[in-house]
């Protein structure tokens, strides 16, 4: 999904929010800003999901398509779990990828963790990597810049990370061990047993051209 630094202000006159683009306590407007934390962007009210890249504000921008592609992916393994209740899937969930580094989060556009894997506080992000992470990649979007947080995601722990590639409806499946793609049916046989979901499905009344 397309990633945007802030760069314009943002209306809004809650507490710790970007109003007129200064942070409570903070000099700088949010988009001239490289020192902000994890801590720090928790408590922000910002008008759509962001990470932190070395302590700046990083939105991801969703249009429809992506949109359509997220709910239907992340419905299909909720789906799945309700039968088999190994872990919880979530969208656009922030996550501490580097517990010792303060100035860094990630967000996949859909994550799963197993049960056993979730903490007892789940109120702030979660200082892990996700067992499943799915980036989708839309036209617009920088592919290299894309597979270097793959690569993040595999380094901290996490077992699978779905490309969705729009542009030719197929999913790039990276492991520790390798990258494929699948053109039929993803699975995941050791996160998720028999959990099967036909690539046609994931783009399923999407128009990408």
């Amino acid at each position: 999904m397309a990633n945007s630094i802030a760069t314009a202000p943002v209306e809004t006159t809650k507490p710790h929010a970007v109003g007129n683009t200064f942070i409570a306590n903070k000099n700088l407007p949010l988009e001239q800003r490289t020192n902000v934390t994890v801590d720090e962007l928790e408590q922000m009210s910002l008008p759509m999901p962001a990470e932190l890249y070395n302590g700046r504000v990083v939105f991801k921008m969703a249009n429809h398509i992506h949109s359509m592609i997220q709910s239907t992916i992340s419905g299909e393994i909720y789906i799945y779990l309700k039968a088999h209740p190994l872990g919880v899937v979530t969208t656009d969930e922030n996550y501490q990828l580097w517990p010792e580094r303060s100035n860094q989060s990630r967000i996949p556009d859909v994550s799963f963790v197993l049960t056993q894997r979730l903490p007892k506080d789940r109120s702030h992000f979660l200082a892990i990597a996700p067992d499943i992470a799915v980036e989708i990649l839309s036209p617009t979007d920088s592919f290299n810049d894309t597979m270097e947080k793959v690569d993040e995601y595999l380094r901290q722990g996490t077992q699978i990370v779905w490309v969705v590639i729009t542009s030719t409806k197929e999913v790039l499946v990276c492991t520790t061990k390798g990258k494929h793609t699948v053109n039929d049916v993803l699975t995941a046989p050791n996160l998720l047993p028999g959990f099967e979901l036909p690539v046609k499905t994931i783009f399923a009344g999407v128009e990408t051209e």
